[in-house]
């Protein structure tokens, strides 16, 4: 009988297999870096009698000596002589667990068909009882076809899922069509590229193929972009779910390219240290084949396009502005991500893979995948970092023995173990939770934050938290010549409970741009970031840094706020915001969006405002009225300036909508108002029963 194991779980939950420390492999408690190490000779083979003083260890450029040092092989571990490593003995399958992933990533016809010959010849090699796969496909979002099991008859059916469909289908037809386009308008003379051929023509078939390549090329750039985004938040996703379990863990990506978008150079620098911090390994299959060589060229022809539309804007002093002239800095920005190999490659190698390319027979290079995952060095040496600050710290191992290629991590992020938790961390999250521990609270701008509370749904506590910051508190340069002025910030905020735990971590990274002309508008603006999440009834601390990465200044602030029980049917009012300013919705309506109210979405404010800012006092805010109560709920405002009354008013509210609450925005003249800190109290009344919210603000 067969002998197989299911593991029932997904990656989200992998600490139901077994109960490994969650911690990263980097921990100042013992100081040890610990790596595994894949060693190879000139011609291919694995090299599995090596000795500690065979290898070199560079930490930061630093030669650092090796403490322990053991060959895992075939399911046995073995230590070295005079080394600290444990006497051989037999693997413990459940605390030595080996995970591979299969990730097959947006494949077309041909790509599908030589991924699933791949991933079957994979399966037919004899793997150790304890090596688990699964097995994922990775489009708009990350999809489980196969939690992780040692039964390949379950693993194959999986693969066979995978590798169809027909989504690839209508690609294939797109890029058929793209080539008879170009067929057709002939190549393209004097250096340029197609798409300045195209503009050259001047007959009717001319004219629409032109029109239909305009569409082509532009949903290419926009696929491009759309799935590198999505290609590396998924595969964040499938690193994130691993981190939790020790052993070696390796992640096969099948995929026609990958594309770092402008905008992603921060979460791909984060998947890969992250990937590195938690020991799992990446091996990329560019699934094209052979026709990969042909995408470098759609990149040159990619660059070509970027510098016709230069030479065209250049030309043209008015008139019609074409695709290619909108999108020409966009067009240079991504050509080069077009082919997607360099990616694929730097993902591999950066995390002690490889990649497999240029062949239509992926048997060879999945053959050595497959000792990868079976016989590897563990190595573990003492970095001696008097300071865990959170700086990347690049690992060197060499081989004193002439003619062996090594494979291991490029570095890491050096964190405090008591971060283990935190298991994503991106590289400019590190200064902003360093800030949030000083004491005093760095305070280098003004910003706002705060945590707001509303009734969700099924009289759930839903809460928004809200960040203010001024973009006149952030520096804004200009680079040289006539490019914008640019700047950057970056935030982190933690809800934590009365416990100190976190509940809830909301992080950003946002380069900002803006032309001379538009800079002065650009200072008067604000970046506000607005997030919902259901709480409990209780108390909350939210934590927030924000760090202007320009100049590297931070500042932090620390508020508390409650979220009141929720009861079924009592008479309530939310938190009351001030409203910087109502803009259209653009997208389908969220009944857990507390900042939506009809076709409408408030921007909210907590920053102080002045006259010219806002040409009206506006307060936006819920009502809940008792739906067993008759009595139509009127609403009472009074503000006060510096403890001193200054108007009001009251009025008897509309009626409910069809989840019994009632969104308003209430307004006030702010002609007479003079400068200073004011509070508006607003009551609700409906019958007997009475419920009140207030909201303070400045005025300039």
């Amino acid at each position: 009988m067969k002998l197989f194991r299911t593991l029932a779980l997904a990656l989200i939950a992998l600490d139901a297999v077994a109960q490994g420390p969650d911690e990263p492999l980097i921990k100042t408690g013992t100081q040890e870096v610990m790596l595994d190490v894949v060693v190879r000779d000139k011609h291919g083979h694995l090299v599995n009698d090596l000795k500690p003083g065979d290898l070199k260890i560079l930490d930061n450029g630093v030669e650092r000596k090796v403490q322990s040092f053991r060959l895992l092989l075939n399911g046995e571990m073995t230590a070295s002589p005079g080394t600290a490593a444990e006497r051989p003995k037999a693997f413990d399958p459940l605390q030595q667990i080996r995970l591979v992933t299969l990730v097959f990533n947006r494949l077309d016809l041909n790509a599908r068909r030589l991924a699933h010959a791949a991933a079957t010849d994979l399966l037919k090699n004899e793997f150790p009882q304890n090596v688990y796969m699964s097995v994922f496909a990775l489009g708009d979002n990350l999809q489980a076809l196969q939690p992780f099991t040692n039964d390949r008859a379950m693993l194959r059916k999986a693969v066979d899922r995978a590798t169809s469909g027909t989504y690839s289908e209508f690609i294939a037809d797109s890029k058929r069509i793209e080539v008879q386009m170009k067929q057709m308008l002939g190549p393209a003379t004097d250096g340029g590229s197609t798409g300045e051929q195209v503009q050259g023509a001047d007959n009717a078939e001319g004219a629409m193929a032109r029109m239909m390549l305009n569409m082509l090329q532009s949903t290419e750039r926009s696929e491009l972009g759309q799935a590198g985004r999505s290609a590396i938040w998924g595969l964040m996703s499938a690193v994130e779910g691993q981190t939790k379990l020790l052993g070696r863990k390796s992640i096969l990506l099948f995929s026609t390219g990958l594309g770092v978008p402008q905008g992603m150079e921060e979460p791909w620098k984060t998947l890969i240290s992250t990937a590195n911090r938690f020991n799992v390994t990446f091996y990329s299959i560019d699934a094209r084949g052979l026709e990969a060589a042909r995408a470098n060229d759609a990149a040159v022809d990619g660059l070509k396009d970027a510098a016709s539309a230069s030479r065209a804007s250049a030309m043209t002093g008015a008139g019609t502005v074409t695709p290619a002239m909108a999108n020409g800095l966009d067009t240079a920005m991504n050509a080069g991500q077009i082919s997607g190999e360099s990616a694929l490659a730097d993902l591999a190698q950066s995390t002690g893979g490889f990649l497999i390319s240029n062949s239509n027979d992926f048997r060879e290079g999945l053959r050595k995948v497959s000792e990868d995952i079976e016989s590897y060095y563990e190595v573990t040496y003492n970095p001696q970092i008097s300071e865990y600050d959170g700086s990347y710290r690049k690992i060197e191992v060499r081989s004193l023995r002439a003619g062996l290629h090594i494979q291991a991590r490029a570095g890491y992020f050096a964190l405090p173990a008591s971060w283990g938790n935190n298991v994503i961390l991106s590289p400019y999250e590190i200064p902003l939770m360093r800030a949030l521990n000083e004491s005093p609270l760095p305070h280098s701008f003004d910003f706002q934050s705060a945590g707001l509370h509303f009734r969700g749904r099924r009289d759930q506590s839903a809460c928004s938290v809200v960040l203010d910051i001024p973009l006149a508190n952030i520096t804004l340069r200009q680079a040289g010549g006539q490019s914008p002025y640019e700047g950057h910030l970056a935030y982190l905020a933690m809800v934590k409970d009365t416990k100190g735990e976190v509940v809830e971590k909301f992080r950003g990274d946002v380069p900002l741009a803006e032309a001379a002309e538009q800079m002065q508008a650009s200072r008067n603006s604000h970046f506000i970031f607005t997030r919902n999440l259901t709480l409990a009834a209780g108390r909350y601390t939210l934590e927030a840094a924000v760090i202007d990465r320009t100049d590297n200044r931070i500042s932090a602030r620390k508020s508390g706020f409650v979220m009141p029980a929720a009861p079924p049917s009592k008479l309530g009012i939310s938190s009351v915001v001030l409203v910087r300013s109502v803009r259209d919705r653009w997208q389908t309506p969220s009944p857990d969006d507390a900042f939506q109210i009809g076709d409408k979405v408030i921007t909210p404010s907590l920053s102080p405002v002045t006259k010219d800012e806002l040409a009206a006092l506006r307060f936006y805010m819920m009502i809940y009225p008792d739906q067993n109560n008759a009595n139509k709920p009127e609403l009472v405002m009074n503000v006060s300036r510096n403890g001193t009354p200054v108007g009001g008013g009251s009025l008897i509210l509309s009626e409910p909508d069809a989840s019994g609450r009632i969104r308003y925005i209430a307004a006030a003249s702010s002609d007479k108002m003079e400068p200073g800190n004011y509070q508006a109290e607003f009551f609700v009344m409906q019958g007997t029963e009475t419920a009140r919210e207030t909201v303070t603000f400045t005025l300039n």
